[in-house]
């Protein structure tokens, strides 16, 4: 992909380092997850617990109003804001460790400062994998890799279908039948592409 011209490319995901390539941005929502995690001990932990995730919050607040006025004010806040929290000291060693895993993924957390198209979490993606995950679980998966292969291809046509608020009984009717009215969803996909920013979803 890079010797064909696209090391541009973002990656966007939960912090799992096999999708670690090209720029790699990382989803708030699991971020907050490393405070969230931290069992205090005693009340003051506990309440050094809640105010760092209610900061981070506050945080992710101010990048959302960023994304829709991407000024360098709102971008400063929430460099200064992300700055301030991780320097903070809690009196918790674990909650402090949590604090400096952060500071590690600062910079693919605030990523979206320098292109605001990116997406703040991965709720979507890990919406549309819930199918794979839970026939997983059930039936432990699949017997053969054509198998593999049809689920796969079925699951992906029938969540492209309602992406798009359209029939999934209805594109397999007409592909089986053959009339070829029903759009392509490649081609559906390439429109879609054009007019959707990164991270937006919407039904048509």
């Amino acid at each position: 992909m890079i010797e064909h011209g696209l090391g541009h490319l973002t990656t966007f995901s939960d912090g799992a380092q096999q999708f670690n390539v090209f720029r790699h941005a990382q989803c708030w929502v699991h971020a907050e997850r490393l405070l969230a995690k931290v069992h205090p001990v005693n009340e003051q932990q506990a309440r050094a617990q809640e105010c760092c995730r209610n900061w981070l919050w506050a945080i992710y607040d101010d990048l959302k109003v960023f994304k829709t006025e991407p000024t360098e004010e709102n971008a400063m806040k929430v460099r200064l804001g992300f700055f301030a929290l991780i320097q903070t000291r809690t009196g918790c060693s674990a909650l402090q460790e949590a604090l400096s895993s952060l500071a590690v993924i600062e910079e693919e957390l605030l990523l979206v400062l320098k292109d605001p198209s990116l997406p703040l979490h991965n709720n979507l993606s890990e919406s549309l994998i819930r199918e794979y995950v839970k026939r997983r679980k059930i039936s432990g998966g699949t017997r053969s890799e054509a198998g593999r292969q049809s689920r796969d291809t079925f699951a992906s046509s029938k969540k492209t279908c309602r992406l798009h608020g359209l029939s999934f009984w209805d594109y397999l009717t007409d592909r089986l039948t053959g009339n070829g009215v029903f759009p392509r969803l490649a081609d559906l996909i390439e429109k879609a592409s054009r007019v959707l920013p990164c991270g937006f979803c919407s039904s048509f």
